[in-house]
């Protein structure tokens, strides 16, 4: 790779495409991919990513494509998903929806330790009680600021608590040793 060309990969990877949202297109296909027209192109296999997911649903979503070398290439960054049109956005909304589902901890009624690398947490959800089983604790079940807890469990499933101090003495007794 030549320096012009180092230069011109440097240079895609630094530029920050904010798109219009007056232009965009999108469709939610059967498949449950969607596919964006912008600009007088159609692109199939569109990715919406949060790019501040625990801080901001609605700024700085990432807009990408799977080209036909099966690489994803990003389009833009929508600012604010307020800027499009309301049929626009509520198909964006329901795809992040769908693709960030975390329900919310309300409860927490016991942490067992295995004692080999395991934790069971018995609690309650917005989605229902459930037992989630935590591998890697440290890495796992942790508090992003102060009063924000973020918990992914063995099988990939998020879920979190916006503000522990919310939930009752007894749940912040019981975790108090693992945050």
């Amino acid at each position: 790779m030549d320096e012009k060309d180092i230069r011109q990969e440097i240079f895609e990877i630094d530029t920050l495409n904010i798109l219009d949202c007056s232009k965009l297109k999108f469709e939610r296909e059967e498949s449950g991919y969607m596919t964006l027209e912008f600009e007088g192109q159609t692109y199939h296999k569109v990715n919406l990513t949060r790019l501040k997911p625990f801080y901001s649903k609605t700024t700085f979503i990432s807009v990408s494509y799977e080209n036909s070398e099966g690489e994803f290439k990003e389009i833009g960054v929508i600012r604010d998903m307020a800027e499009l049109p309301k049929d626009e956005y509520e198909k964006v909304d329901s795809f992040l929806e769908f693709k960030y589902y975390m329900p919310e901890i309300t409860k927490i009624f016991s942490i067992k330790d295995n004692r080999r690398g395991y934790i069971f947490i018995d609690l309650e959800t917005t989605s229902g009680r459930k037992t989630v089983c935590i591998r890697d604790w440290y890495s796992n079940f942790r508090m992003l600021t102060e009063h924000y807890l973020y918990v992914s469990d063995a099988d990939g499933n998020k879920y979190f608590c916006s503000d522990v101090e919310k939930l009752d003495k007894k749940s912040q007794s019981i975790m108090e040793m693992y945050v």
